[in-house]
């Protein structure tokens, strides 16, 4: 693998993940109390599953910023599994982290209560 693919996939985690970084700022969003991440992934969760409506009950304030937000954390997800069926290690910042395990604790919580 070329060392252009594999910056490709650094460079473009980087950006993405400094935008998360933005727009948790903006919201208000405390990427280091896990409570906070969970309510989001919860939200980031349910607005991607079974046709939910973003912002039908939510606990965020839908605007703009926020539906940005899950739109990057959709991209950055994508960009990691691409990166990782090519054996690609690509790792964000401390936001992104955050935000990351947040949606794998949410995520395995809902599938142990299928």
């Amino acid at each position: 693998m070329s060392e252009f693919d594999l910056s490709y996939y650094d460079e473009e985690a980087a950006g993405l993940a400094l935008e998360i970084e933005r727009k948790l700022v903006i919201l208000n969003l405390d990427w280091t109390d896990p409570t906070v991440m969970r309510m989001l992934a919860k939200e980031v969760l349910a607005a991607n599953n079974g046709g939910r409506e973003i912002g039908s009950g939510a606990e965020f304030s839908r605007d703009q910023t926020c539906e940005e937000l899950f739109g990057l954390i959709a991209l950055m997800n994508k960009l990691m599994c691409e990166a990782a069926e090519k054996g690609v290690e690509v790792h964000g910042n401390d936001a992104w982290k955050a935000v990351a395990r947040a949606l794998w604790l949410e995520k395995e919580e809902r599938e142990a209560n299928v």
